[in-house]
């Protein structure tokens, strides 16, 4: 008589120090204390020796906090967001990326209008036989104030 084979896998939820954590988020220890006390990860369980214990959605709260950041927005946004679920979350993130593409292309405006000035003083500068110059041509850049 053949008896059928049953194979059983169960996802078991590691348990990881805060060393272990930190190596597989890339952080150091410090940025993991630091995100539980500025409330971006939950306060972490404690072994019976004391240790912190962490399973993989800390680690997932990292990466989260990792893009976040690597994306511009501030921890305080990353925490706002990461309180949401579902739609109210797809919906925060829409506003917050919108808004983050707002800011972005205010920077570049404005960084073009400097590249612009650093060049017109460059090319001044040059113009005006070098050093002896630069303060006179570095004025003229200057916006003064109309005169009534």
């Amino acid at each position: 008589m053949r008896h059928a084979k049953i194979e059983v896998h169960f996802k078991v939820k590691q348990k990881m120090k805060i060393s272990e954590l930190a190596e597989r988020a890339s952080v150091a220890t410090s940025a993991i204390r630091y995100y539980e006390s500025a409330h971006l990860l939950p306060k972490a369980e404690r072994g019976a020796n004391g240790y912190r214990s962490y399973d993989d959605t800390a680690l997932a709260r990292i990466h989260f906090i990792q893009i976040g950041q690597k994306l511009g927005f501030t921890l305080e946004a990353i925490r706002e967001a990461m309180a949401l679920e579902g739609a109210a979350l797809q919906a925060e993130l829409m506003k917050n990326f919108d808004a983050r593409l707002q800011d972005i292309d205010a920077m570049i405006a404005t960084l073009g209008e400097q590249r612009a000035a650093l060049l017109d003083t460059r090319r001044d500068i040059q113009a005006n036989g070098g050093m002896t110059d630069v303060a006179t041509v570095c004025m003229n850049q200057v916006p003064h104030p109309r005169q009534p």
